[in-house]
């Protein structure tokens, strides 16, 4: 059964992507245009700890935590979208790209791999760096964002997003209802 089988008419989009490329600004202007539901990882029982989480776990602990988020964030979407169809901002990839480009060497197991609500579409949303770089340091920093920045941990991550040959969509302009039409022409 292929994934618009299990789901009916609606469909489930996954933007991924470096922190301030715009994926929260897109993904809700997605979501709007398409009638949609916008959906944010992680999921809110795990965002109260998440900040806690990344500044004192271990890596692979924090690797755990995070695919736990997404198995979460899997049943979440899946009850969404019996109803409607859904953007989601970072999915899996976000987990397994941004553990890889901190040097964590596991994977998500095809057990849980295979239980996880597949996306209709997934889309990397990039952004010129110093834009990217200015939008951060308008909404304020991050635990995470601050991690990114040290030397070449952003270039290694968006190497790992680049190696699942996602549909690119570049966010660089003011105007992010143009990224937004670009999705939507592929949905």
């Amino acid at each position: 059964m292929d994934n618009k089988e299990r789901l009916g008419q609606n469909i489930f989009i996954v933007l991924e992507g470096l922190s301030g490329s715009g994926k929260t600004t897109v993904g809700k202007l997605v979501a709007k245009k398409m009638g949609a539901k916008f959906y944010k990882t992680p999921p809110p029982l795990f965002e109260t700890i998440r900040n806690r989480v990344d500044q004192e776990a271990d890596l692979t602990a924090r690797f755990l935590f995070y695919l736990a988020g997404v198995i979460q964030a899997s049943t979440e979407i899946s009850h969404f979208l019996e109803l409607n169809s859904v953007v989601c901002d970072r999915y899996s990839l976000t987990t397994i790209c941004y553990h890889r480009a901190l040097g964590v060497t596991i994977d998500i197991p095809d057990l849980i791999s295979d239980s996880l609500i597949k996306p209709t579409h997934t889309f990397l949303i990039t952004c010129e760096e110093v834009k990217r770089i200015s939008r951060l340091e308008k909404r304020g920093l991050s635990y995470n964002d601050i991690q990114e920045r040290h030397p070449n941990i952003e270039q290694r991550f968006l190497s790992e997003y680049r190696k699942h040959r996602l549909i690119e969509v570049d966010n660089s302009s003011d105007d992010p209802a143009i990224a937004a039409d670009v999705i939507l022409h592929f949905c």
